[in-house]
């Protein structure tokens, strides 16, 4: 009897096993969800500031001492004049160098007939334009080689233009040209120690000294051209006629 017990009971225990591995869940069959997409990078405003790193930095500029002045003395039109200017600062600074530039310097406006294709053909023209009662004209050559009947060089583009109008009422038809010539500029450059503005000494023009950060060159473009000096080199053969000059019993018309 015992023994059907026992058998009973193991008969039970294997139910209920069998009857747990039943319930237990099915494994998942269902693949795997897929990651979700990264979200878009956040874009900016341009004018938000952006960081930077220290290596992104610039350099540092060089530190300004205080304690040291600088100035720009010119220009100067020839080398003798910025030696003699040299010489009258030394006392005021502690080293003095020197720089040269270019100024692109405006002649004059040249009044011509334009370009015959001889010599022959250019010296005719000129006897016609002599016998017409225009004198002080000369037959020369341009930079390109073209023989031209120079009929003189105005500074004021006004009296190239009454020039002009003469040549138009003798029923030529004048051309102007404005002449430039690059010319030497020489410079100096200052430096002394202290504060207090300085005294440019006698023969200095106070104008032509300017105040500049110590390291750094000062500008040298010349925007304004110089009335040539009196003694300004011609080419030759040329009629020169200067500013408001005429040649005697040539009176022109007031435009």
């Amino acid at each position: 009897m015992s023994r059907l017990i026992v058998i009973a009971l193991l008969a039970v225990n294997l139910a209920l096993l069998g009857y747990a591995a039943v319930r237990v869940a099915p494994a998942n069959t269902t693949s795997p969800a897929e990651p979700e997409p990264m979200p878009a990078p956040r874009r900016w405003p341009p004018e938000t500031p952006r960081i930077q790193l220290m290596a992104e930095m610039p350099a540092p500029a060089a530190p300004v001492d205080p304690a040291r002045q600088c100035w720009s003395v010119g220009p100067f039109e020839t080398r003798s004049s910025r030696e003699t200017a040299r010489l009258a600062l030394l006392d005021a600074a502690d080293s003095i160098t020197d720089r040269e530039s270019e100024a692109l310097v405006e002649l004059g406006y040249w009044v011509t007939l334009p370009a015959y294709p001889s010599m022959a053909d250019a010296v005719t023209g000129m006897q016609e334009l002599t016998r017409s009662g225009l004198h002080d004209i000369a037959v020369v050559t341009d930079d390109t080689g073209d023989y031209r009947v120079s009929l003189g060089y105005f500074l004021q583009e006004s009296n190239a233009r009454r020039r002009r109008n003469q040549l138009r009422d003798l029923g030529y038809e004048a051309e102007t040209r404005l002449q430039r010539e690059a010319q030497p500029r020489y410079w100096l450059d200052m430096e002394r120690g202290g504060t207090g503005d300085i005294t440019p000494p006698s023969g200095i023009d106070a104008n032509l000294l300017r105040v500049i950060p110590c390291g750094e060159v000062a500008p040298t473009e010349i925007t304004a051209a110089p009335e040539p000096a009196a003694d300004t080199p011609t080419p030759a053969g040329e009629s020169v006629v200067l500013g408001d000059e005429v040649p005697e019993g040539e009176a022109l018309p007031d435009l």
